[in-house]
């Protein structure tokens, strides 16, 4: 996927599948977000850029407060995958 398509990609809305009250995916701009309920009300969340070998971009696991909640979850993962695409964007990498 080139920067062009990835540019495209991320105009459009970021949209999760699966259960939303337990594990859900959405696929945007080359990347694939992961949500799912662990224990209690934490979730676990994760960013991945399918790109590059699915490799990780950040995850609840590196973070010392809990998300509470699957909106909490999935909105953090929205955060760092936006943050993500527009480095990727404004970086001479492809």
């Amino acid at each position: 996927m080139t920067k062009f398509e990835r540019n495209i990609l991320a105009k459009e809305p970021i949209i999760w599948t699966g259960d939303l009250d337990d594990d859900c995916t959405a696929r945007w701009a080359g990347l694939m977000l992961r949500s799912e309920w662990m224990d209690d009300n934490w979730w676990w969340w994760a960013v991945y850029d399918m790109q590059k070998g699915e490799t990780t971009i950040d995850d609840s696991n590196e973070y010392d407060n809990s998300f509470i909640g699957g909106e909490a979850a999935r909105t953090k993962a929205e955060e760092v995958a936006k943050k993500y695409i527009e480095i990727i964007l404004h970086t001479d990498e492809v």
